[in-house]
């Protein structure tokens, strides 16, 4: 079989607040950092202070420990600080990339535009269902406690000329409903590569709306109730006979015909 190379990116919509809050932590973070080991030296400035025989005889152990206290609770609460700002900076300046090489779906977050980190790697076989966000299908598998949900993408509403889709996997740790932000050329090339009918049974049921109502869809994926697909590009276009891949309606493109739905090309007989 021909290989097969696709890669999309999900990336934030403005970058310019996530880069402002990754700065704040970052600093904040440091500065905790600082104020722990100022904690640090003066903890042990205080058992290296030299005393006299009086002061020694005057201390107990308990006074001496009441008396560093408070820098050793400063230390763990900045220590604390640090760590969690700077694993939180990580979380405010996320982008993720989609790649799908003959038969294998490749998902992995890009930290700041400098890290990359493979989250995902699954073969066709491990691909179990493809929708809509928002679909009934949807909506019955993210209500199964089998199945956990990962949202694959840093925003809460979809790119002009993409969509929320999910692909419903089986992952090393069970069965995931991952969420995608990509375009439908993504889908119709990951449906015609591995060659069996997995799509969701409203996506095949679905028709093309009109330009507006496609424009319309960038509602939050977390609260769609209903799905729209792009319009095609051609309007004029007359719906010819089933599509053997997914049963929809296919329409007319020049010399041959297309599936709207998932890609499929037939030519004309």
């Amino acid at each position: 079989m021909q290989e097969i190379f696709y890669e999309e990116s999900a990336n934030l919509h403005n970058e310019k607040p996530a880069k402002t809050r990754y700065t704040i932590f970052t600093v904040v973070g440091v500065i905790c950092i600082i104020s722990a080991v100022f904690s640090i030296i003066m903890i042990w400035a205080a058992f290296i202070t030299p005393m006299s025989e009086e002061q020694l005889a005057a201390l107990t152990v308990r006074d001496f420990l009441l008396s560093i206290l408070p820098l050793i609770i400063l230390f763990i609460l900045m220590l604390a600080g640090a760590i969690f700002l700077f694993k939180k900076r990580h979380s405010v300046y996320l982008s993720y990339d989609y790649t799908f090489i003959s038969g294998e779906l490749r998902v992995s977050k890009v930290i700041h535009n400098r890290k990359r980190k493979l989250l995902y790697r699954l073969s066709d076989e491990r691909l179990i269902k493809i929708g809509r966000v928002g679909s009934e299908s949807y909506k019955k598998l993210k209500a199964s406690p089998d199945n956990k949900e990962d949202i694959l993408t840093p925003n809460e509403e979809a790119a002009e000329g993409k969509e929320f889709f999910y692909i419903q996997a089986t992952t090393n740790v069970g069965k995931k409903i991952l969420v995608f932000e990509c375009r439908m050329e993504m889908i119709a090339m990951i449906l015609r590569y591995i060659n069996k009918n997995i799509l969701e049974s409203e996506f095949r049921q679905q028709t093309y709306q009109n330009k507006n109502s496609a424009q319309n869809y960038g509602n939050k994926w977390a609260k769609a109730d209903k799905t729209i697909s792009p319009q095609s590009n051609n309007q004029a276009s007359n719906e010819i006979g089933k599509c053997p891949n997914c049963g929809g309606k296919m329409k007319e493109n020049g010399q041959d015909f297309i599936c709207p739905y998932c890609g499929t090309r037939t030519e004309r007989r």
